[in-house]
Formats: C-alpha cells, sequence, structure tokens
C-alpha cells in the first residue's frame, strides 16, 4: 500500500462509516494516526453533511439502565431496523434526560451523579464533565432555598469547539424566581465559565430545553405575572450575546393563551408548534433573523405529531405520534396534506434526536497508550 498516493488513501477513507474506520486503525501505524487527525475528522464530518448519509434517528427509551435505540433511514420513504446502539451510563432511577446534539456528540445529563455526558454512539467514545458550581455567595441558605439545573449542547464553528450551556435557576418554596445564573462548558478549554446573565424582563424560563440551530441556543421564556406571553431568547454560542424575537401569532388570530407553545429544530431551521386545545397543531419555522414576520407556517395538523425531519426532496415531514397505546412514525404531505405510515415504535420513546455517525471525540484517546495496546500490520 506504500505506492497508494496519500491523498488517494485520504479521499477513500474518508467515504467509510466510523464503525469500519475504527477497525481499520489496526492496519498500520500510518492509518492510525490518519483517522485521528483532526483534518481527516472534520473532513470526514464535512462529506458526510454534504452527502446526506449516515443518518439516523436516536430514540431514548425508558429502560433502566438507560437504552438508546437507532432507527437508520437512507431515502423519503423506507426506514431501516431498529437496533439497540448501547447504554452510555448506568444509573439506579431514571433520572438521565439528552438535552442536545451536534456533529455525532449527544449531550446526556445524569441528574443523579451530576454529569453531562458527551456521547458517541457511533464509535462509542464517552466523556463526562461534572455539573456546573454556582456562586456560593449568589444567595444565602434557607430551608426552601433550591436550584434547578437546565443545560443545552451546541456547535460553535467559529472557534471550531463543542459547548455545554448550563442555566442555573434559584427560586424558593413557592417558584418565585430569585435569579439566574449561565455558565458555559468549552470542550477545547475543558472548563466551565461564568458569563453574562440572561436579559429576563420579568420573563422566566418555560421549558427545560435548550434546542440547537445554526449556532446558537434558543429556549421559550413566558411572563412572570401570570399573562400567556411568551418570548424566544437565543444565545450565540461564538459570541456568547443574547438575542431576542417574539413567537408567531396564532393562525386565526386567536389567543395565544389558548395555545401551548412547544419550541424545536426542523432540518436546519428553528421550529415552534402551536398546539390548539389538544386537538390542533400549527408548526412554524424560523426563516429569518429573528422578527415576527420571519415565522412561516409549515402545515396545520389535526393529528398531534412532534416534527422530526423532512425528507430529502423536502416535500414531506417525518412526525412521530401516538395512536393506540404505540407510538408511531408517520410521514406528512405537505401539498397533498395527507399521511403515509413510515413504521411502528415497540417501545414508547422519551426523545427523538436526529444524529449522523461522526468521528468526534476520537481525539480523547491517547496515541501513546492505544498503540502499545494495538497490533499493527508491518507498514
Amino acid at each position: 500500500m506504500s505506492n497508494i498516493p496519500h491523498e488517494l488513501i485520504f479521499d477513500i477513507l474518508s467515504r467509510l462509516k466510523p464503525k469500519d474506520l475504527i477497525r481499520y486503525m489496526c492496519v498500520s501505524k500510518a492509518w492510525y494516526a490518519l483517522i485521528h487527525n483532526q483534518d481527516f475528522i472534520k473532513a470526514h464530518g464535512e462529506r458526510s453533511i454534504k452527502t446526506n448519509s449516515t443518518r439516523t434517528i436516536l430514540l431514548q427509551v425508558a429502560t433502566c439502565p438507560l437504552d438508546f435505540i437507532s432507527l437508520p433511514f437512507d431515502n423519503d420513504e423506507m426506514l431501516g431496523t431498529a437496533t439497540k446502539v448501547g447504554r452510555p451510563m448506568i444509573t439506579k432511577y431514571h433520572l438521565t434526560n439528552t438535552v442536545g446534539y451536534a456533529n455525532g456528540l449527544v449531550a446526556i445529563c445524569n441528574y443523579t451523579d451530576k454529569y453531562i455526558a458527551l456521547w458517541n454512539p457511533s464509535i462509542q467514545k464517552l466523556k463526562k464533565i461534572p455539573f456546573t458550581t454556582h456562586e456560593p455567595h449568589a444567595h444565602p441558605p434557607s430551608p426552601d432555598f433550591r436550584m434547578i439545573h437546565n443545560y443545552g449542547f451546541g456547535y460553535d464553528s467559529t472557534n471550531d469547539d463543542y459547548k455545554l450551556v448550563a442555566i442555573v435557576h434559584f427560586g424558593d418554596g413557592e417558584d418565585v424566581t430569585l435569579s439566574f445564573q449561565v455558565s458555559v462548558y468549552s470542550l477545547k478549554a475543558n472548563s466551565w465559565k461564568t458569563i453574562q446573565n440572561m436579559p429576563c424582563g420579568g420573563f422566566s424560563l418555560y421549558s427545560d430545553y435548550l434546542m440547537f440551530s445554526n449556532g446558537a441556543l434558543s429556549w421559550l421564556m413566558s411572563k412572570l405575572d401570570g399573562e400567556d406571553q411568551y418570548k424566544i431568547l437565543t444565545l450565540d454560542l461564538a459570541s456568547e450575546k443574547y438575542r431576542e424575537f417574539p413567537i408567531p401569532d396564532p393562525v386565526d388570530g386567536g389567543d395565544i393563551e389558548d395555545y401551548t407553545p412547544d419550541l424545536g429544530v426542523l432540518g436546519d431551521y428553528l421550529c415552534i408548534c402551536l398546539t390548539l386545545y389538544d386537538y390542533r397543531r400549527d408548526v412554524w419555522i424560523m426563516k429569518g433573523n429573528g422578527v415576527t414576520e420571519s415565522w412561516s407556517l409549515l402545515c396545520s395538523i389535526y393529528l398531534l405529531g412532534k416534527p422530526l425531519l423532512f425528507s430529502e426532496n423536502g416535500e414531506m415531514v417525518l412526525l412521530m405520534m401516538e395512536r393506540k397505546g404505540y407510538n408511531r412514525l408517520y410521514w406528512y404531505h405537505l401539498e397533498k396534506k395527507n399521511f403515509k405510515k413510515a413504521c411502528r415504535l415497540r417501545r414508547r420513546p422519551l426523545t427523538a434526536t436526529i444524529c449522523r455517525e461522526s468521528l468526534c471525540l476520537l481525539l480523547d484517546d491517547d496515541p501513546i497508550k492505544s498503540s502499545k495496546k494495538r497490533k499493527f500490520s508491518n507498514e
């Protein structure tokens, strides 16, 4: 193989799946070094995104220990066979939750042992990050004092860094918000830091989830005085600056108090679902720069379903819906407004995350220690 140009080997290997590349690291020291190379890992990830390949739906199911199931899909209509992809952590209780995803890495919060696991299911690599600590002088101790941790995860392409964001909510026994503290963990620096607090303006966190899209984390805020008013707050991971914008107005001009908002991500767009009285769901996507006019109504569905992804041609949306005691996946055609069954899930998932296979976290290997454990062929 020494006669084969390095560029050709680089190109061929970058087309392979991560699990195959892990095996091929044993071919030679040169291949081991190449697959561990940062430029190769980035090129492999960029090719996966460009070719829209190795996509899966990662389902977290309610088992103890925690189980994940991978459901691959390659085209607009056919889904593959669901398979177990491993148990990234062992816990006594179901106090775990998926809090984010970026470039093949899944962030899982372990509330029992107080850490976040960055897990790459395609190569079974895991890195544990302890919870952020709050400033000890932030609040005096009291019997009713409590803290709630909310976490989000995303990729800062400007600095080529993966970041966790922690919003620590300080409150009392009557659910009165005292203050917030926001911290950011950098995988590159391997440390937490406290950043400027978010602009609340009489609003508090509405949901526990921070959604990652286009280099920023976004979350829903609701009015503290009991009025049904909402806004979206966004933190840019590169600049670490905040921006806020309104949610869309109801389609029929009704009162927002009749709707339940739910923030998510659909494709490359920030998405919000407004559910009316548990029978109609209006799905909006953000196509602009964070103003009311940037919201575009995608569809109104009279069966409640969570939108997961667009089909490759953009004509359909994959929905996860509960029917007759089972979670089922359906394709919904945006123009024809009809449904087509995709598959039935045998176990009810807690979360569903759209993933791509990648080599992220492979560089956490110690090349010297790892090479001693591996047996290479002659170069």
